[in-house]
């Protein structure tokens, strides 16, 4: 479930926009005891649905996109994801005075298969999107950037990346490559591990 303010960062828009579609039925809400709103991921996920094909479907008009992504669901939780998002978005209204198309991933930078990267590559591709928005390299892919560049930019998208990585020597660019492996295979591991255990921990059926 999210809050109003956490549906309204995934979905690139405001508050009010969220309350306004609440009130005519394009939103499903609930409630909770002390009367806050609550937005299902499904319902999330349907409007950015929503939203992506009829841009697809009127390519004419472009906008600006940022991508967010975070490596592990205890990343998430500690707020990292949504603080990329609030960073980007506030980016991207100072930049364009307008609100960006938002899309997220939670897994590894080595896995090209995301869902969140294959919606932006699908926008771009359509000619929906003309500038996209990352906090760093790694965010987008952990190998393989310059590829990617290149594709965006025979899509008509400009990638802007906010923090720029200092010069490195070839050796310690080397070593950055070596512990952007150790990360991204270690936090694989760690989501088996706790996969795992709720397997272990789910009640069993009588």
């Amino acid at each position: 479930m999210y809050s109003v303010s956490q549906a309204a960062l995934r979905l690139g828009v405001c508050v009010r926009t969220i309350h306004r579609w609440d009130k005519t039925g394009k939103l499903r809400c609930f409630r909770t005891v002390g009367g806050h709103r609550r937005i299902p991921l499904a319902e999330v996920n349907r409007l950015l649905g929503l939203m992506h094909r009829d841009l697809i479907q009127q390519p004419s008009k472009k906008r600006c996109a940022i991508y967010a992504r975070v490596s592990s669901h205890r990343q998430k939780t500690a707020g990292d994801l949504d603080r990329q998002l609030k960073l980007l978005t506030k980016e991207c209204r100072k930049r364009f005075k307008t609100s960006p198309l938002v899309f997220s991933d939670i897994g590894s930078g080595l896995n090209m298969r995301r869902r969140g990267l294959s919606r932006l590559f699908s926008l771009a591709k359509s000619g929906s999107i003309h500038t996209l928005i990352i906090t760093h390299r790694d965010r987008l892919t952990r190998f393989g950037l310059e590829l990617l560049e290149r594709i965006l930019n025979d899509y008509g998208v400009r990638l802007e990346v906010l923090y720029q990585p200092e010069q490195q020597s070839p050796q310690e660019e080397l070593v950055t490559d070596l512990m952007s492996l150790i990360a991204s295979f270690s936090g694989r591991v760690y989501e088996l591990r706790a996969h795992q255990s709720k397997r272990i921990n789910l009640p069993q059926r009588t």
